[in-house]
């Protein structure tokens, strides 16, 4: 036998996913004791991959979780999303909700309505992370005379998440609130000022607002002296 047979496929970089023939012919075989019989082939175009991955997302401690978006990676032969054929969205989960605490939570993406006859989809996962919630503690204005002692100094917080209170949300220790003012400070306004001291929680930081203590004049009584003629 001499000679070469020719191989050739319609198929080219840019051909569909499927099977495609490939085509045999003689070319220049030639024997002295054999005829020839050509029998295609098949070229399976196999769907390429495309990444599917979540992306990553904030959101504060108490709050609905944000809307999920994933990236889609991958694509051949210049194409982008737009044009590449694939309709459908990815199904995005986490096991997070609003009472979620601080930390990180995975985010799954899944084939969801993705669709596509040239690209099969891989998911990677996201991350959301739960951050701290605002407390605000406000020091609360307070009024005393000249020459009086200090009234007891307060405070209150503002801004707990779903539903709390002061003994539900695990926030521990007090702050540290006190003035300069004095028994003897003149009358005037004086800061009342706010320190963490010791607060902590796992799911608030903590925001400190001021106060003024208002020192007002004190009442002098100027009584007349009974007198006799």
């Amino acid at each position: 036998v001499t000679g070469s047979h020719v191989l050739s496929s319609s198929a080219v970089a840019t051909t569909p996913a499927g099977a495609h023939p490939i085509v045999v012919e003689q070319g220049t075989l030639a024997a002295a004791n054999y005829q020839f019989e050509m029998k295609n082939g098949v070229l399976t175009i196999g769907k390429a991959k495309l990444t599917v991955r979540a992306d990553n997302k904030d959101k504060i401690y108490g709050d609905a979780n944000p809307a999920f978006t994933a990236t889609i990676s991958g694509f051949m032969n210049g194409e982008v999303l737009s044009n590449s054929g694939v309709t459908g969205e990815a199904f995005m989960t986490t096991p997070a909700t609003a009472l979620s605490g601080v930390g990180f939570y995975d985010i799954n993406a899944a084939e969801g309505s993705l669709v596509s006859n040239n690209y099969a989809f891989e998911y990677e996962k996201g991350t959301l992370v739960v951050r701290k919630a605002t407390l605000v503690v406000f020091a609360e204005d307070k009024n005393k005379r000249y020459g009086d002692a200090n009234p007891a100094l307060t405070y209150v917080f503002n801004g707990f998440k779903n539903g709390e209170n002061l003994a539900a949300s695990g926030v521990i220790g007090e702050p540290v609130i006190n003035t300069m003012a004095t028994t003897a400070s003149n009358v005037g306004e004086y800061p009342i000022t706010l320190q963490a001291g010791t607060l902590a929680a796992s799911n608030y930081q903590f925001e400190l607002k001021n106060a003024t203590l208002i020192v007002g004049k004190k009442t002098l009584v100027i009584t007349a002296d009974n007198k006799s003629k």
